[in-house]
């Protein structure tokens, strides 16, 4: 109809009677109350948000007034203008509105939040945006959507072979080498579904490695969900502590990695067990080097301690072998030796300095007289020695007997192990402790009768003190 008007008022206005453009201008006006009302209810609208930004704004500290956004607002408004308006009319209209709104904004700032704005008064109609063929043909592209969703991800998997399946899940794997694994063993038909499932679930940096016992007929969204959840055995990250014995740590597994502590234990000193690793020694005592490790819950203690034995094996390179060779000793040997070093001194720059004392002693024949080899005699293990515990009649008491005890006595770090097979060049045949975290080295008796004074007289001042 608009378009008659049009149409008669370009090629017909000087033609027509009185009555007909009295007509004309009354259906006109008709229209720009219509339009009047739009633009009153848009402009109410865009009203209502500008009272929302401004209080958003206060809620962050920020200024109501910011230039730079009405700038680029007149910019953008610019972009928009249609004829008859020129760009300059209809910049000075949404000047004014600016300026309203700008003076709306204010004025909520020093009332406070004067304006009740409901949803309802935001909401805007479906009937306004979409025609009714238009909603149905929405609605019918949602249903087939959701058809092709429910379908492809919430429809049962199967896979062949007894359920549930065993899969791990390494630390580092990506969302995808998971899928490929998955389709790979046969567990899922497709690895797009997989990851996009995980995708819509944000699961694609939330699934932890663990070894996993997936049973069957789970859909995608269930597979996702199952990794998700905590019906798995998680990888642990398990740490050896330097100058530990078995018990602790078979201890610590059991509390960490629900492995049985007793069992660990059984299993470190059987000799079958242990040649299965390679290792001819009567117990795992000294080759659990303190690192850590990864290592699954429940897993059998087997698996946790061949993956133990293993850090030992890396660390122990051919060179360092060799270096043991041209020291004349055996790996059990310089092992035993820095277990002894390990439990002397926490301090790693003294290590190789008691290492060459304990050397020094071995190759002049003399007894190592090391405290920690009795210390380890004792049923509680670590306490101040008396004279009558340096006389214990066993192999380990290093003061009855010349050498080296039948074993290690801990479990040395790799500080200790690298200063027995890299020893300082010494002369040093004694050590005594100098109370200040220390010790007094000394190549002679007499020497070293002097630092044992010091330390006594350090010990009793102490104790006043």
């Amino acid at each position: 109809m608009m378009e008659n008007i049009i149409s008669k008022i370009k090629n017909e206005l000087e033609s027509l009677s009185i009555e007909e453009r009295k007509e004309i201008l009354l259906k006109l006006r008709d229209n720009v109350d219509d339009i009047d009302k739009e633009l009153v209810h848009l402009i109410s609208k865009r009203t209502l948000h500008s009272v929302l930004i401004g209080r958003v704004k206060r809620s962050m500290n920020l200024a109501t007034y910011n230039p730079q956004r009405e700038k680029e607002i007149s910019e953008r408004i610019s972009s928009f203008v249609e004829e008859p308006l020129s760009k300059e009319a209809l910049l000075r209209i949404y000047e004014r509105i600016l300026d309203e709104s700008r003076a709306i904004q204010h004025e909520e700032l020093n009332k406070g939040n004067i304006f009740n704005i409901s949803a309802k008064k935001m909401k805007l109609s479906f009937n306004k945006l979409l025609s009714r063929k238009e909603l149905f043909i929405v609605a019918f592209f949602f249903f087939f959507i959701l058809s092709i969703l429910l379908y492809n991800f919430f429809t049962p998997n199967y896979y062949k072979g007894n359920s549930p399946v065993e899969f791990v899940v390494r630390k580092g794997e990506t969302l995808k080498e998971i899928s490929d694994q998955l389709y790979s063993n046969k567990i899922i038909d497709g690895k797009v579904k997989f990851r996009i499932a995980a995708f819509l679930l944000g699961a694609e940096r939330r699934i932890r490695p663990a070894r996993y016992f997936i049973p069957n007929g789970l859909s995608y969204v269930g597979l996702i969900n199952y990794f998700m959840s905590d019906k798995a055995d998680f990888l642990k990250t398990f740490l050896i502590l330097k100058g530990s014995d078995i018990s602790s740590i078979a201890s610590r597994l059991q509390s960490e990695t629900l492995i049985d502590s007793a069992a660990v234990v059984h299993l470190s000193k059987n000799k079958k067990f242990l040649d299965s690793l390679g290792l001819h020694a009567n117990s795992l005592l000294g080759y659990m080097l303190p690192e850590k490790y990864d290592i699954y819950e429940r897993s059998s203690p087997e698996e946790a301690l061949s993956i133990i034995y293993k850090g030992f094996q890396s660390f122990l390179s051919d060179s360092l072998k060799l270096r043991a060779k041209k020291l004349g000793y055996s790996i059990p040997q310089i092992i035993t030796l820095a277990s002894i070093v390990e439990g002397e001194t926490n301090k790693k720059s003294e290590m190789p300095l008691i290492a060459s004392v304990y050397l020094n002693r071995l190759k002049a024949g003399m007894k190592l007289q090391a405290d920690p080899t009795v210390e380890f005699l004792q049923p509680g293990r670590w306490k101040r020695l008396s004279y009558n515990d340096l006389k214990i009649d066993s192999p380990y008491n290093t003061y009855e007997h010349k050498g080296l005890p039948p074993g290690p006595i801990n479990n040395p770090g790799k500080s200790a192990i690298l200063a027995v097979l890299s020893p300082a060049h010494t002369k040093y045949l004694f050590f005594v402790a100098n109370g200040k975290g220390g010790h007094s080295f000394s190549t002679n008796y007499q020497d070293h009768l002097q630092n044992v004074e010091h330390y006594k007289s350090w010990l009793n001042q102490s104790s006043k003190n």
